[in-house]
């Protein structure tokens, strides 16, 4: 019974932590816009999905503004998939990043920044599920090329960070914490 009762309080936290994180982000991007509103706004917001995750069961929907020349803020949801020979792992959330524009004037050129990923995730093992969430602190740096004559842009870009969760299959406690790494491709369009 007591373990039932810490999961409990340990889940209330986190969907508390995952909204207030994702209702701050909410809330400076959309003030950010009125902030460029007398300037040239076509080089201001992205949308950006990420190809290369799609391809190997993650797939990221990001929302990019631009807060200044050289920095931007990012929104995303996440749906992740995966299966192994004998788990199957289902999860989506979202996230924010802040990026740091050092080579160039966002949105192009190489960037440095950090995030944070909530993720609620779905986990199966020899017939047993049990749910959980999970954060992904991460620093992460890509560079953003521009498609000539183009409103599209192209970003590779390196994740680094480390999971915290844990998820209780057969009675056993599986506490899921260590680095983890993803490696995008961002397909981009100006707006």
């Amino acid at each position: 019974m007591k373990t039932i009762t810490r999961f409990k309080v340990q889940d209330s936290r986190f969907k508390f932590l995952a909204t207030c994180i994702l209702q701050l982000a909410t809330y400076i991007l959309l003030t950010g816009q009125s902030a460029f509103a007398e300037e040239q706004t076509d080089r201001y917001r992205l949308v950006n999905l990420d190809g290369l995750g799609a391809v190997f069961g993650m797939a990221r929907f990001e929302y990019q503004q631009n807060v200044s020349e050289v920095s931007a803020l990012a929104l995303r949801g996440i749906l992740w998939h995966s299966n192994t020979e004998n788990w199957k792992w289902d999860a989506y959330g979202g996230g924010f990043s802040y990026r740091r524009y050092i080579t160039h004037k966002a949105p192009e050129g190489g960037w440095i920044g950090g995030g944070i990923d909530t993720l609620y995730t779905t986990a199966r093992y020899m017939g047993k599920e049990d749910n959980g969430y999970f954060v992904f602190p991460h620093a992460e740096t890509g560079y953003t090329f521009s498609l000539k004559e183009s409103r599209w842009l192209i970003t590779p870009s390196l994740s680094l960070g480390n999971y915290i969760g844990n998820i209780e299959i057969s009675n056993s406690n599986i506490p899921i914490m260590g680095a983890g790494m993803r490696l995008s491709v961002l397909l981009s369009y100006l707006f």
